[in-house]
């Protein structure tokens, strides 16, 4: 069984662009909104996440809910968080920092940003 790696992401360009880079190597799910991701974590919570990426902008529960959720109910320690956001703004950078994020993505970004990112979690296991 492959480990999970989540995307987070009302854009379908983006979750279907991060699935073929890592379809082969992971179990990549994907979610339009956070009340969709919390369900998926639910729904998997028994199998390994390498990681999420997480947009901040989405409709119905954004990324700051789901981060409020996480820190709720401890999940950074299980699932390590990416933020991806076209929102670069010094107000949402500090807010997005005040949680145990791995890091933030800034949009546009391309296939090498993207697996850095998971390059980072490997390095703090």
């Amino acid at each position: 069984m492959k480990d999970i790696l989540m995307v987070v992401d009302d854009s379908s360009v983006i979750t279907s662009f991060v699935e073929k880079i890592f379809k082969d190597e992971y179990e990549v799910l994907k979610a339009k909104n956070g009340v969709e991701a919390i369900q998926i974590i639910r729904n998997n919570f028994n199998k390994n996440f390498v990681g999420m990426f997480l947009d901040l902008n989405m409709p119905n529960f954004n990324g700051f809910q789901v981060l409020d959720t996480f820190k709720a109910n401890n999940l950074f320690k299980k699932i390590p968080v990416f933020i991806l956001t076209g929102d670069d703004t010094k107000d949402s950078i500090n807010k997005v920092f005040s949680y145990p994020i791995v890091d933030v993505l800034n949009k546009p970004f391309n296939e090498n940003d993207i697996k850095d990112c998971l390059a980072k979690i490997s390095a703090r296991n």
